[in-house]
């Protein structure tokens, strides 16, 4: 009876100590492509924010001068949706965190084709409804590719890449604030113009 004991107290503790090595490797492994998979996307995402600040400056001038027909005309070309490796395990990590990185290029695609949209109603020589919703758009993809590079830099101890004289959060959020400003004011304008329309009318 006694030998039967300790040999089922054997058996839980070999059945305990197999299970740690496994649970303990499996953890090894999720560590690892969690450190690489945020390796490799902070990569992307610190590329894309620079080139949502290209666009945000865009002006639509070619060294401060108009076109031919004296327009502006986009000088930078929109980025388009940051593309993600393939080669990494997004179960490595946070579920909130995968699902916000995953959304942006989605996000991206919808703001693009909201700028395209702008492009019906952006008269010359200025086009500056369609320049507008373009920095609207960009400045923001730019400031939430920011947020999550940051989140995962700081999660996965990666060394955060470094600007000399430059901080693009500051120029973003900077140049999201001139674009709500100026939205705001053609609303106003927009909001009297009907109101004007419609005095008449009475």
């Amino acid at each position: 009876m006694t030998e039967a004991i300790f040999g089922l107290i054997g058996v839980l503790v070999g059945s305990g100590i197999s299970w740690f090595q496994t649970y303990w490797i499996s953890k090894r492994t999720d560590i690892k492509n969690a450190k690489y998979l945020a390796i490799r996307v902070v990569c992307v995402l610190d590329k894309f924010v620079e080139d949502c600040a290209d666009v945000i400056k865009d002006d639509g001038l070619s060294y401060g001068q108009r076109n031919s027909e004296g327009c502006l005309e986009p000088q930078v070309k929109s980025p388009g949706p940051p593309i993600f490796p393939n080669d990494v395990d997004w179960k490595s990590i946070d579920q909130n965190l995968m699902y916000n990185l995953l959304s942006l290029p989605s996000e991206v695609e919808a703001g693009d084709r909201m700028i395209n949209f702008s492009s019906d109603i952006a008269f010359p020589p200025d086009y500056e409804e369609w320049f507008d919703e373009r920095k609207f758009h960009y400045s923001q993809f730019g400031i939430t590719a920011c947020k999550l590079s940051d989140e995962l830099t700081n999660k996965y101890n990666i060394k955060k890449k470094t600007y000399n004289d430059w901080n693009p959060k500051e120029d973003l959020r900077n140049e999201l604030n001139k674009v709500l400003e100026i939205r705001e004011k053609r609303m106003i304008k927009q909001q009297q113009f009907v109101n004007s329309v419609l005095k008449k009318q009475q």
